[in-house]
């Protein structure tokens, strides 16, 4: 028998003994990782249906659900009496389900038999494929990954979409669209623009005033199945369009009809390179209003390439505004008046013509200026310089101003700076100032009869309009607005008293209606205006062209009370000289006539129409 001992005895009563409810630490390190464990899964449940909630029934619904933007019907531009110029009407893309073509071959053949009976011609002109293959070629467009998520065509009618409808053809579905048109093919295109077929406005107004044409877009939901194929082809819509807003032209359809028809007409019988014809409204509160603007060589609309836009971009530039010439004598009118306005002269003013004015005591080259053809013309009046379109006159004349005023009147009448036309592109011009280290005594009186400076056509136009708005220079405008009837002197800025105005109306019509031959005389009605034939200076060279010449005429019907605004520019005329009294101004006087008849602006009384 072992007895115990003492120290065995403490030994044991010291050690640890287990009752209910007590844990070891082993234990409680599982109980805490255990309880860390369900934290995180709690924590990431709450994540995931929480937090992320909204994200991930997005992505789920992503998966399930295609996004469609719809575009916004686009505004309609509209010319000044509510007539269309350029609107936009539905039609339809037709697409091939490449899901549902892959799952059922023999109901694939079948829609593209159908498509190849149908549409096979109208694809056969998109894609070039022959009639005979276009079934093939469907099948395999629906097959090929770079193509199936294309439109097999674009821009269907109403009548090749119920017709598509009707059959219900598998795997063929079409998705609407908004087709920019623009009724008037042939003319305007320059000034209005184009709007392609992926909605993007490429210039003009169109493009000037896309925010408020365009609208804001909407988008479109479409179900798709377990492999991403389209179930029904009927969107749900999520979000509505706005569409664009209308814009009203003060542009004249007839007015700018009967411009473009004329001008085209001119280009070919003088064999010109290109033109201009501008109309300006100058009626009672609606003077500055622009009722055409033609441009030749036309842009028409059925030649552009609706994907890739026109074939050549200088085509779509709107010359009257974004392009510079030497004016030539129309003017001449404009320093007259700043002379008269001044005092420096007046009606009565004589001036003796040797034909020659010198600059300098050899009187060569560069230091001289000659009349026409060398003429001389001896003792000459104001009116008579005007009526037959004296260098050495109108030269002398401007350099009677000191230079300081000649060109304050220059600055005043806009030449060297934009219009303020409402639209964008417009340049300003160029002139050379006495600022200028390559400016000399020579060059004020050059620009007296409008050679080394550069006008654009609109610049023209609107600084002879001065003489018939009281002597203020007024904005064009070509966007109706109520803001524009407002005192014309508000609308712009003086330049000459209205008392100068009166006398160079007086004046402008003499240089018509005191020449029997003149050319830009209207039949019943008495016209006012002037003559600009410039040598075109080569910027290559450096030179000027003795061969190429600008004419230009601008015309004011009726003389002293005009309805019109006119200017006829023909760059480079071939025949009659290429002088703008015989191609400008007989354009003129046949165009005037049509739209006298037009605007039914009565005839005047015999007595008021001088003829010499």
């Amino acid at each position: 028998m072992v007895g115990l001992r003492r120290n065995d005895l403490n030994q044991s009563s010291n050690r640890s003994e287990y009752s209910p409810g007590q844990i070891n630490w082993r234990q409680g390190v599982l109980v805490i990782l255990f309880a860390l464990g369900i934290s995180a899964i709690i924590f990431r449940l709450y994540d995931l249906q929480i937090v992320q909630h909204q994200m991930l029934s997005a992505q789920a619904k992503s998966a399930q659900l295609g996004l469609i933007l719809v575009p916004a019907e686009r505004g309609v531009i509209v010319d000044t009496h509510g007539f269309p110029l350029a609107l936009s009407v539905e039609s339809w893309d037709l697409y091939l389900d490449q899901t549902h073509w892959q799952e059922n071959p023999t109901a694939a053949k079948s829609s593209a038999a159908d498509l190849a009976h149908y549409l096979g011609t109208d694809i056969q002109e998109e894609h070039g494929v022959h009639k005979s293959h276009v079934q093939e070629w469907l099948i395999q467009w629906a097959r090929d990954p770079n193509t199936s998520n294309s439109p097999v065509l674009k821009t269907l009618n109403l009548g090749q979409r119920s017709l598509i409808e009707t059959k219900s053809l598998f795997g063929v579905r079409l998705l609407s669209r908004s087709q920019r048109i623009y009724p008037n093919k042939t003319f305007n295109s320059q000034v209005l623009g184009y709007v392609n077929n992926f909605g993007e406005a490429l210039w003009g107004v169109e493009l000037d005033y896309n925010l408020f044409l365009e609208g804001e877009s909407g988008w479109a939901l479409e179900e798709k199945n377990a492999l991403g194929g389209t179930l029904g082809y009927t969107p749900s819509i999520g979000k509505k369009t706005i569409p664009g807003k209308d814009i009203r032209l003060t542009i004249d359809s007839e007015i700018q009809r009967l411009s473009q028809k004329h001008l085209v007409a001119g280009l070919k019988d003088y064999q010109a390179l290109s033109g201009q014809i501008i109309v300006v409204d100058l009626s009672k509160n609606r003077e500055g209003a622009i009722r055409s603007i033609a441009i030749a060589p036309e842009l028409n609309y059925q030649d552009i390439d609706p994907q890739t836009g026109p074939s050549s971009i200088d085509r779509t530039i709107n010359s009257v505004i974004a392009s510079t010439y030497e004016p030539g004598s129309i003017f001449k009118p404009l320093t007259v008046a700043m002379a008269l306005d001044l005092g420096v002269i007046t009606t009565d003013t004589i001036y003796k013509d040797t034909g020659v004015l010198c600059f300098n005591s050899q009187c060569t080259g560069n230091s001289k200026i000659e009349n026409w053809e060398g003429r001389t013309y001896g003792e000459v009046n104001v009116q008579e310089i005007l009526k037959e379109s004296i260098n050495t006159g109108a030269a002398w004349i401007g350099t009677q101003l000191p230079s300081k005023d000649f060109y304050n009147y220059l600055d005043l009448y806009n030449i060297g700076h934009q219009t303020g036309i409402d639209l964008r592109g417009e340049v300003s011009g160029d002139l050379l100032s006495p600022e200028s280290d390559s400016w000399q005594r020579i060059s004020q009186a050059t620009q007296s009869y409008g050679h080394g400076v550069r006008v654009t056509p609109i610049q023209a136009i609107m600084a002879l309009t001065t003489f018939y708005t009281e002597g203020c220079l007024i904005e064009p405008f070509i966007l109706e607005s109520e803001e524009r009837l407002k005192p014309l002197c508000e609308r712009g800025h003086r330049v000459i008293s209205a008392a100068t105005a009166k006398t160079m109306q007086r004046l402008m019509q003499g240089v018509v209606e005191n020449k029997s031959w003149h050319q830009a005389k209207v039949v019943g009605y008495s016209v006012a205006g002037k003559t600009g034939t410039a040598i075109r200076y080569d910027e290559l060279t450096g030179t000027y062209a003795e061969d190429k010449m600008d004419a230009t005429f601008v015309g004011f019907i009726p003389a002293q009370n005009p309805r019109l605004a006119i200017l006829i520019r023909l760059t480079e005329p071939q025949k009659n000289n290429s002088l703008a009294g015989s191609t400008a101004a007989p354009m003129f006087s046949k165009l005037a006539k049509e739209l006298m008849a037009y605007l039914r602006v009565p005839t005047e009384e015999p007595n008021q129409i001088t003829r010499k």
